[in-house]
């Protein structure tokens, strides 16, 4: 008898659904707030519950992919993999993200590549600037 794979269910919230998604950053104490208006795709498990949340933040010139977390108990399981994926269909070469080091192999393989900091627009760079002197160990990736 062969092993049964979960069955995920990945989909975008409505604006109405976005407290969903910040009800699940508090509760596994994740950085990350989604706004109302911003592209936030969630994936769920068998019963329903949230266990993966990422979402598209606009600004003027460029999209920044952030709050990409899974629940601790699902992480390695494919299911960022999976939110990403519905995630990509909304990037272009306009779209940055800047996460921790060590998950930058994954982001690589995702289509996102290192950018240097003197070479992010203006915008991205400032931003960027920001999280670094929260001293977060993160790096800056554009889209491809």
């Amino acid at each position: 008898m062969g092993v049964t794979q979960p069955s995920y269910k990945v989909q975008w919230l409505a604006d109405i659904e976005i407290p969903l998604a910040n009800k699940f950053y508090r509760m596994h104490g994740f950085r990350g707030k989604a706004k109302r208006h911003e592209d936030c795709a969630v994936v769920r498990n068998e019963r329903g519950e949230v266990i993966g949340c990422g979402y598209l933040r606009r600004y003027e010139s460029f999209k920044l992919l952030a709050g990409v977390a899974v629940a601790p108990e699902y992480q390695g399981r494919g299911v960022a993999r999976l939110l990403l994926a519905l995630l990509a269909k909304r990037f272009d070469r306009n779209t940055y993200t800047f996460p921790y080091i060590h998950l930058e192999s994954f982001y690589l393989s995702l289509g996102f590549e290192v950018v240097e900091a003197e070479l992010l627009p203006a915008p991205v760079a400032e931003l960027y600037s920001i999280y670094l002197n929260q001293g977060r160990s993160i790096s800056a990736m554009g889209y491809r």
